[in-house]
């Protein structure tokens, strides 16, 4: 459904595991930083944490669930949905998870913590979004701590593309190339068959240095004729 037209192409650029590496920047978690700034595979390394070398490529998979599940505030039942396993499995899972990474549990704790006191939590560049806690019901209060944790990677994942937006808008969008569309943490363009490879080096450049983190941003490219390719 979606064609570049004749003579173009389309240019896929998003960043990779963003929200992980602004857990890894937030919390500090030495082992989760180490992993990022050595390039090596984030979900294997949790899994060999977890379950030891014998079993880490088997277990990437529940690894990965863990990594980003924790993110959006997944408790016991939805990880043994995901996973197809009992909740009491998933639960052992998630402790283990967090006595593996005691500092991603004390940071995560803290947001929550953070937006029932001041009643608002901030993204990276120090957007806010705010939460009435104080009139929540029992189920509106359980979302509002799952939301605030959520908002802070989320909010300043869009922070980072919204900047490096910005600058490519400014500098790098003109007849040749235009951004066509921004889905969560990918930007699409159309840019001139002969031009779009240098264009997509290009803007990779823009998006991994548009800001400093404790651990580096990675981006991934893709082109194609349409957006399926």
């Amino acid at each position: 459904g979606f064609v570049a037209k004749e003579g173009y192409t389309l240019v896929g650029v998003d960043y990779s595991q963003i929200e992980l590496r602004l857990l890894a920047h937030f919390s500090g978690d030495k082992a989760m930083v180490e992993a990022f700034c050595s390039d090596l595979d984030i979900h294997r390394q949790t899994a060999l944490k977890l379950f030891g070398e014998e079993h880490a490529d088997a277990k990437r998979s529940v690894a990965k669930s863990i990594n980003f599940g924790l993110l959006y505030g997944m408790g016991p039942k939805k990880l043994s949905d995901t996973l197809g396993i009992s909740t009491k499995e998933a639960k052992s899972y998630i402790e283990s998870y967090f006595e593996t990474f005691p500092t991603i549990k004390e940071y995560l704790s803290s947001i929550a913590e953070f937006a029932k006191k001041e009643g608002y939590v901030e993204t990276l560049l120090g957007r806010r979004r705010y939460f009435d806690f104080e009139h929540a019901n029992g189920m509106q209060y359980a979302m509002y701590e799952r939301e605030a944790i959520n908002t802070v990677f989320q909010g300043s994942a869009a922070d980072l593309i919204k900047l490096s937006m910005n600058k490519i808008m400014q500098t790098y969008v003109n007849d040749d190339a235009k951004l066509l569309l921004q889905i969560h943490d990918e930007l699409i363009f159309e840019v001139k068959k002969e031009n779009a490879l240098a264009f997509a080096q290009t803007i990779k450049e823009v998006m991994e240095h548009i800001y400093t983190l404790h651990v580096p941003l990675r981006v991934s490219v893709a082109l194609g004729k349409n957006w399926g390719e």
